[in-house]
C-alpha cells in the first residue's frame, strides 16, 4: 500500500479522494439494494464505479465497506464482503494502470469504516468488538490506510484508532477520522466542530481529522472558516453535493458539479489536505474538483489558534451542588404532574414546599409510561408562579434527539438550570401496539450530550443534572461502574430509589464509598397498609421488608398511618445521616403536609448528626 509515500505526499500536495459510492451506486442500479451487497453479488459494478472515480482524478479511493456491519450482514457475510470489497478496489487500481495512469501518480486505497449504532453499555462493548473484527479483516487484506467516516462523537473513534494500532503492531498505518455535522456545526451528539478538532488533535495515534456528509459545500465552507487548529494537522473535507429533496416518493439531490467545485475552492484556501465528496457526488463532481486542484495543488496554511488568548469562562455556581459542597444537606421533593387539565393542587403543593424552603421541586416525566402533563412545561409553570427552583425529569423514552434538545433549550430559555436525566420505564406490554418507545439515547448518552451543550452553548450558566440510582442488583461493582460512567458524563449527584431496609441503606453507603458520588437518598412515605402492600408486591426494584409492612394494619385511620409513615421515614433518614448528602422525598397522593413534616423532623436531627464530607 506504500503508506510511507502517502504520508509524505499528503503533506506536500492536496490529495483528491473519490465521491459517494452508495448514492452513485443507487443512481446506477436503483433496484439492487445497498451498494455493499454488490461486493459479492455484482463485483464488476463496484469495480467499475471505482474506475470511474479514478478516471475522474481521484487518487485515494475508499473500499465499498461503509455499511458492512451486523445491521446488514451476518458475521460470515461481513468477512466475505470485506474481503471482496478490497479485491474489487484493487482490481480497479490495476485496471487504471493498464489504461495509462502515470506510474508516479499512485492511487491509494483506504478501508472505509462507518458508524454502528449502539444504545447501551452492553451494546457498546459488542460494537467495539465488531469494529475490531472489521479492522482486522481489512488489515489482513493489505489495507494500511483507514478512513473512519461519518462519526458523531470522539469516544468510539479514539477506541477504534487504538485498536487499529494494536492490530498493526510495528507496521505503519495511516488513520483518518471524519465526523458529520449539521448546518449549525454540531454532530447528532452535540459535539461542535471546534471541540472535535481540539479533542482529536490530542490523539497521538490519529493521523488526520476531517468532516464529511451531513451538509453541502456552502455550509461546510462557512463552518470551516470558524475553526482554529493548534498545528498543521492533516485535514480532510468531503461535503455532500447538496441537500436531499423528495419528488414522487424518491429522494434526490441537486446535480451541479461545477457549482460544487467552485464552492470547494475557498475550502482549499482554508488548509484542506484531502478533498472529495460525500452523498450525491458522482465522478463528474470529482472531475470538476480535479480542475480546481490544478490551480492550487499545495495545501494552504491553516488558521492556527493563539492559545495565549484563550481563557476559560467560568460558569455560574449551582445552588444545590454548592450547598452539598459545603457539607450541608439538601432537600429535594418530587410532586406529581397532573393527569388531567387541572393544575390547582399541583400549584398549591409547590407553594407549600416553597414556604418550607425546600431546595428543589422535581417533576417526573410520565413515570411508568403513563402520560402526565409535560415535566418541563409544568416546571416552568410553577417556577414562574412561585419562584421555586425546579428540576424536571428528562426521559429518553418518549422523544427523539431533536425533541429532547428542543425541550432542553426551551426549558433553559425559561430559566431551568437543573434536570434529572433518566432512561425511562419501558412502554407497557398492553400499550405497545399503539405506543412506541423512542430511546434514541440512554441516560449516559443524554448526559454526555448535555455536557457538550454546556461546553458549547450554555457555558456562561450551564445546566446541572443528576442521575437516578437503582441500587438493587447482585453485582455492586457493576452498579458502581454505571455510576462512574454517569459521573464522567457530567452527572453531579444521584437520586436513589426509595430506601426502606437496613441492607439497602448499607448498599447505598457502600456505593457512595466506592464512587465518591453525591447521594441524595430517596424516601417515600407509605401512607396505608394497602399502599405498603402495593409497593412491596407490585413495584420491581423497590424492597419493602416485612418489618416495615407489619407496622401497618388494614384498619388504621389516615392519621395513624401518616404518623407511622413519618416515623419510618425519619428513622431511615437518621440511619443515613452519616453519608447522605441530602434527602429526596417522593410525595404520595399529593400529601405535601406529610412530606413537609418529615423534612422538618429530619432538619431537627441535623443538629446532632454529623455533617457530610465537604467536597471540592
Amino acid at each position: 500500500m506504500h503508506v510511507q509515500s502517502f504520508k509524505r505526499q499528503i503533506k506536500e500536495r492536496i490529495i483528491l479522494m473519490d465521491g459517494a459510492m452508495g448514492t452513485y451506486f443507487s443512481r446506477l442500479h436503483p433496484e439492487n439494494g445497498e451498494a455493499e451487497s454488490a461486493n459479492t453479488t455484482h463485483p464488476e459494478w463496484v469495480t467499475e464505479i471505482h474506475e470511474r472515480y479514478i478516471d475522474a482524478g481521484a487518487r485515494l479511493i475508499r473500499t465499498n465497506t461503509f455499511a458492512v456491519n451486523h445491521m446488514l450482514f451476518t458475521k460470515e457475510e461481513m468477512e466475505k464482503n470485506l474481503v471482496a470489497a478490497v479485491r474489487n478496489a484493487n482490481a480497479a487500481v490495476a485496471k487504471s494502470k493498464v489504461n495509462g495512469l502515470q506510474k508516479e501518480d499512485t492511487v491509494w486505497i483506504a478501508g472505509s469504516v462507518g458508524p454502528i449504532r449502539c444504545r447501551d453499555d452492553r451494546e457498546e462493548e459488542e460494537v467495539a468488538d465488531e469494529y475490531r473484527f472489521i479492522c482486522e479483516t481489512l488489515f489482513s487484506q493489505g489495507i494500511r490506510i483507514f478512513c473512519l467516516e461519518t462519526f458523531s462523537d470522539t469516544k468510539m473513534v479514539t477506541r477504534i484508532v487504538r485498536q487499529l494500532h494494536e492490530i498493526a503492531g510495528d507496521e505503519e498505518i495511516f488513520v483518518l477520522a471524519q465526523f458529520s455535522v449539521n448546518r449549525m456545526g454540531y454532530t447528532r451528539y452535540g459535539y461542535s466542530m471546534q471541540r472535535i478538532v481540539d479533542e482529536t488533535e490530542k490523539e497521538m495515534f490519529l493521523d488526520g481529522i476531517g468532516f464529511n456528509c451531513g451538509i453541502g459545500p456552502t455550509h461546510m465552507n462557512k463552518l470551516i472558516g470558524q475553526i482554529t487548529f493548534s498545528g498543521e494537522q492533516i485535514f480532510s473535507v468531503l461535503p455532500n453535493a447538496g441537500y436531499e429533496h423528495m419528488l414522487r416518493g424518491r429522494q434526490f439531490q441537486m446535480d451541479n458539479p461545477v457549482y460544487f467545485a467552485s464552492v470547494m475552492e475557498p475550502i482549499l484556501a482554508k488548509g484542506a489536505n484531502l478533498v472529495g465528496g460525500c452523498c450525491g457526488t458522482t465522478p463528474e463532481y470529482i472531475r470538476e474538483l480535479a480542475k480546481i486542484l490544478e490551480k492550487q495543488p499545495v495545501p494552504a496554511k491553516k488558521t492556527i489558534a493563539d492559545l495565549t488568548d484563550k481563557s476559560a469562562q467560568e460558569g455560574s455556581a449551582n445552588p444545590l451542588t454548592e450547598k452539598m459542597n459545603r457539607g450541608e444537606r439538601v432537600y429535594v421533593v418530587e410532586i406529581d404532574s397532573p393527569f388531567n387539565a387541572n393544575a390547582d393542587r399541583f400549584l398549591e403543593s409547590a407553594y407549600r414546599l416553597k414556604e418550607n424552603d425546600v431546595d428543589l421541586v422535581t417533576i417526573s416525566d410520565s413515570p411508568m409510561a403513563r402520560s402526565r402533563a409535560e415535566a418541563f412545561e409544568m416546571g416552568i409553570y410553577i417556577s414562574n408562579q412561585t419562584g421555586i427552583r425546579v428540576m424536571p425529569h428528562v426521559c429518553c423514552r418518549d422523544r427523539n434527539l431533536i425533541a429532547l434538545r428542543s425541550s432542553i433549550l426551551g426549558g433553559y430559555i425559561n430559566g431551568i438550570r437543573d434536570m434529572l436525566i433518566i432512561t425511562g420505564d419501558p412502554v407497557g406490554r398492553d400499550d405497545r401496539n399503539l405506543v412506541s418507545g423512542v430511546f434514541d439515547m440512554n441516560s449516559v448518552k443524554l448526559m454526555d450530550y448535555v455536557k457538550n451543550m454546556n461546553r458549547e452553548i450554555l457555558k456562561s450558566d450551564p445546566i446541572c443534572y443528576g442521575g437516578a440510582l437503582n441500587y438493587a442488583g447482585v453485582n455492586v461493582d457493576a452498579i458502581a461502574g454505571r455510576m462512574m460512567k454517569k459521573m464522567e458524563a457530567g452527572c453531579s449527584y444521584f437520586l436513589t430509589q426509595p430506601v426502606y431496609s437496613d441492607e439497602d441503606i448499607a448498599r447505598v453507603r457502600e456505593l457512595r464509598e466506592k464512587t465518591g458520588a453525591r447521594i441524595i437518598l430517596g424516601i417515600m412515605p407509605l401512607v396505608s397498609y394497602k399502599n405498603a402492600m402495593y409497593m412491596k408486591n407490585e413495584l420491581p426494584g423497590i424492597n419493602v421488608p416485612d418489618e416495615i409492612v407489619n407496622r401497618y394494619h388494614p384498619d388504621m385511620t389516615r392519621k395513624e398511618a401518616e404518623e407511622t409513615a413519618g416515623q419510618i421515614c425519619v428513622e431511615i433518614g437518621e440511619k443515613a445521616m452519616d453519608f447522605a448528602d441530602g434527602f429526596y422525598l417522593m410525595t404520595p397522593f399529593n400529601r405535601v403536609s406529610l412530606v413537609n413534616g418529615i423534612i422538618n423532623r429530619l432538619r431537627e436531627l441535623e443538629d446532632t448528626a454529623p455533617k457530610t464530607l465537604e467536597r471540592d
